[in-house]
């Protein structure tokens, strides 16, 4: 994980107020499917963090948490990067 991403991943916990191994499990995951995906590298980081951010703000009920290793939600993350 690159070294400003501690900072990133503690600042989505604070916002959500989710706890901070949940938001790394989260984070590692987008971004380890965003280096797959993608040819160019330079903003994954921010991807990734918009991603966990969207995924901790969908509306859950107390008996469904956040599942880290959960499909996301949406068919947009099917979809794979264009690499004209």
């Amino acid at each position: 994980m690159p070294l400003g991403d501690e900072a990133t991943i503690a600042s989505l916990a604070e916002e959500t107020h989710t706890d901070q191994a949940v938001v790394q499990c989260l984070y590692e995951e987008e971004f380890a499917v965003l280096d797959a995906q993608s040819s160019v590298k330079n903003f994954i980081g921010v991807i990734a963090a918009r991603r966990v951010r969207e995924r901790l703000s969908a509306p859950r009920s107390p008996s469904h948490p956040v599942n880290a290793r959960a499909q996301r939600p949406n068919a947009r993350a099917q979809r794979p990067f264009r690499t004209a």
